[in-house]
């Protein structure tokens, strides 16, 4: 979240899900960006999505996908080691990285591919009013209210139908993410505000399997309007609780939950100024020394 010089406020889809999941987080990771640590799963991902955005804009034949992706990752652990850094290690041993690369390039080419229209635009970035924020105090002009955007970039859009790749240690199952996901609902509610979409809208993941021999698949969920005035509520929720926050108690740590796969050293950026400040090992049930 960000409020600019005309005091707008801006989320997200990626900071609402943390904050929503564990706002200390998402405070934290704010806070200490040096923190972050780019890791061989999101490495892997870019990567992917580099060859997939030329395939769409007609700058690499399809079967050139593994190649492309390959190198672009080659790229980004060259950057890194110019910078002094290398990628995070998670849970894919490195010998076989270009394998896993290669392979998911070649699944969205054989799996996704044709199902995609064309002629869409691609990392579509997006800004938009979605609605107000009731202020926390009048400002000096008298206003008594932020106006609260949506932005993001889309990985792709196509005659209202908006797709995101994404690359996973297991694939996804429609139920879940036709109830639970964010990111959908912020897309299509932007789309909608922005008149590229109009209700419902229909949301593809394009998921590739984070294996050397990878398959892929295509979950659509539909989102309504319904759908679009309950993920702004959410949000005009966490943007009131952060500036209630800010106003009332700036130093103060914002709720605290570790109930959830990603409270983890492994996983979680901020861990050390965290959970990890009380227990000294992530697998360990006892304080730490």
């Amino acid at each position: 979240m960000r409020i600019d010089e005309l005091d707008r406020i801006y989320i997200r889809q990626s900071w609402l899900g943390d904050a929503l999941m564990c706002p200390e987080r998402a405070r934290l990771s704010a806070l200490h960006p040096e923190l972050r640590k780019y890791n061989d799963s999101a490495a892997m991902g870019t990567s992917v999505h580099t060859a997939i955005e030329e395939i769409l804009n007609e700058n690499c034949d399809p079967q050139e996908a593994s190649d492309r992706a390959v190198e672009a990752f080659d790229k980004i652990r060259f950057d890194l080691a110019q910078e002094g850094k290398q990628l995070n290690i998670t849970n894919t041993e490195p010998r076989n990285w270009h394998k896993h690369v290669a392979s998911m390039a070649q699944a969205w080419v054989r799996d996704i591919y044709p199902e995609v229209p064309r002629g869409g635009k691609t990392e579509f970035q997006f800004s938009t009013q979605v609605g107000m924020v009731e202020r926390v105090q009048p400002a000096e002009d008298g206003s008594t209210h932020h106006e609260l955007h949506f932005e993001g970039t889309m990985d792709y859009i196509c005659d209202g139908q908006i797709f995101d790749w994404k690359t996973a240690a297991r694939k996804y199952y429609q139920s879940e993410k036709q109830n639970q996901n964010i990111q959908s609902s912020i897309y299509a509610k932007a789309a909608v505000e922005l008149g590229l979409a109009e209700y419902p809208v229909t949301f593809g993941f394009g998921v590739m399997l984070r294996n050397a021999s990878s398959t892929a698949q295509i979950v659509t969920v539909e989102r309504t309007k319904g759908h679009g005035s309950w993920i702004v509520a959410q949000a005009s929720a966490i943007a009131t609780m952060v500036l209630t926050m800010e106003k009332n108690s700036p130093t103060s740590s914002w709720l605290i939950n570790d109930q959830h796969f990603l409270c983890s050293q492994r996983w979680c950026p901020v861990w050390s100024l965290c959970k990890g400040r009380h227990i000294s090992d992530d697998n360990s049930n006892g304080l730490g020394a």
